[in-house]
């Protein structure tokens, strides 16, 4: 799929490589997707730039017959010669190039640096210090290479597992398909049934965000009778129900968008900057922490 949003307003022609700013994202119905975008197409109009969304997996093939002014590239790291094509993408295409990527390191393009892993370990720990037994919501990514348990988020939950001498990871995780409705549906089935969860992290916001809402119809307490971590940000306005504790980047979409802007706005060749991301824990209403729970206002 490839949508795109125009301002109506051509970039100016001299200064510019003519391709706005593009945004190869793994899924447009992720709220995180939606609210980067969102962020950048807002950014991107005041410099002149259009925005250009693609959620399919060719964003290579599209970035070889049509340059950009600058192209975030995410999920470098899940998908097969991700880093590999970064390079080739550098070296044959003058689009400025900001890989999302914790192996890559900046060549001719910008990397942005962010882990997911010892937040997984650090939001196990917390759950499993008031739980015998702490979940995984994931989606059911086996199209992806290694499937599930190769990408880091899951496999940062395997070795935390694993240090809790907790027994078999795979018995604590819970695949759902991809998307909030399937989400929400497994999720539902799964709070109704005999083996309930009492502790859960979630893969993403939104699946946060659809456990959350499960729970909510199945009567079930939060965070009393269940508490949820959400790994990765969760946007205010998916918070129906109050805000989900989460471990994220502060202020993650204004500084991503301002990473890919500047590189449109930069336009000449320069040496890659790296941009490190730190992750950090917000609590909300989902877990029963010491600290004040943030409101929605706070985000």
């Amino acid at each position: 799929m490839v949508a795109a949003n125009y301002d109506g307003v051509a970039p100016p022609a001299a200064a510019s490589r003519g391709g706005g700013v593009v945004l190869a994202l793994s899924s447009l119905g992720d709220p995180w997707g939606v609210q980067l975008t969102s962020q950048v197409r807002q950014d991107a109009l005041c410099t002149g730039l259009s925005t250009l969304v693609l959620t399919d997996p060719r964003w290579y093939e599209h970035l070889l017959g049509a340059e950009a002014d600058a192209a975030l590239l995410t999920a470098i790291d899940l998908e097969q010669d991700g880093p590999r094509r970064v390079r080739s993408l550098s070296d044959r295409t003058r689009s400025g190039l900001v890989a999302f990527s914790a192996q890559m390191e900046p060549e001719r393009f910008d990397v942005v640096s962010s882990s997911p892993v010892p937040a997984v370990h650090r939001a196990y720990a917390r759950l499993r210090a008031r739980h015998d037994r702490v979940h995984f919501l994931a989606p059911d990514l086996r199209s992806r290479p290694g499937g599930v348990l190769g990408v880091p988020r899951t496999a940062a939950f395997v070795d935390a597992v694993a240090v809790h001498d907790d027994g078999p990871a795979e018995q604590r995780m819970r695949l759902t398909p991809e998307g909030t409705r399937g989400t929400f549906e497994i999720a539902l089935d799964w709070l109704n049934g005999p083996d309930r969860p009492s502790a859960v992290l979630c893969y993403t916001g939104y699946q946060a965000v659809a456990l959350r809402l499960a729970a909510a119809r199945a009567g079930v307490e939060v965070p009393e009778e269940l508490e949820i971590i959400a790994i990765g940000d969760v946007p205010a306005e998916a918070e129906l129900l109050g805000p989900i504790s989460y471990y994220g980047v502060d202020d993650v979409f204004a500084r991503l968008s301002g990473v890919v802007v500047d590189r449109a706005v930069e336009r000449g060749d320069r040496p890659g900057r790296l941009h490190r991301f730190d992750w950090e824990y917000f609590p909300g209403t989902t877990t029963r922490d010491d600290e004040t729970p943030r409101s929605s206002d706070d985000r």
